[in-house]
């Protein structure tokens, strides 16, 4: 027997259980706006970085992914 592998068990089942609580409280309404706010959040960090690599304010080129 493997007391171990038992105990990392249970502890994937709780977590499994935490997981799935939460996931039956939020709405997928919710979570998109919570996503997209997140989304919104890092593209100002982006910006903020630009300016910072390009005080000028010029814009660096677009890489054929960004096009």
């Amino acid at each position: 027997m493997h007391p171990l592998g038992h105990d990392q068990a249970a502890e994937y089942r709780r977590q499994a259980q935490e997981i799935r609580l939460i996931a039956q409280r939020i709405s997928i309404n919710e979570a998109r706006e919570q996503l997209l706010e997140s989304t919104e959040h890092l593209e100002r960090l982006a910006e903020a970085e630009e300016r910072k690599d390009n005080p000028k304010g010029s814009k660096p080129e677009l890489n054929a992914q960004e096009r």
